[in-house]
């Protein structure tokens, strides 16, 4: 959902590239806070988390970018 904010407000356009940069920020900015909780890296725990969370921005821009299949 927040792609799709920041990509009408912020940008004006879904297809542009700052809503995914400000998806992924959001996401880094996550893992980063879980990692002061946590106070360890938890690789296996934080790749998965970054694929998922990510995931799907990446294939709704490229979507929006390219046009639909």
């Amino acid at each position: 959902m927040l792609i799709w904010i920041v990509g009408v407000v912020v940008a004006g356009d879904i297809g542009a590239i700052w809503p995914l940069a400000v998806a992924i920020a959001a996401e880094l900015a996550n893992e980063t806070l879980d990692r002061v909780r946590t106070g360890s890296w938890r690789i296996a725990d934080t790749t998965q988390d970054i694929v998922n969370s990510v995931l799907w921005p990446v294939v709704l821009f490229t979507l929006a970018r390219y046009g639909s299949l």
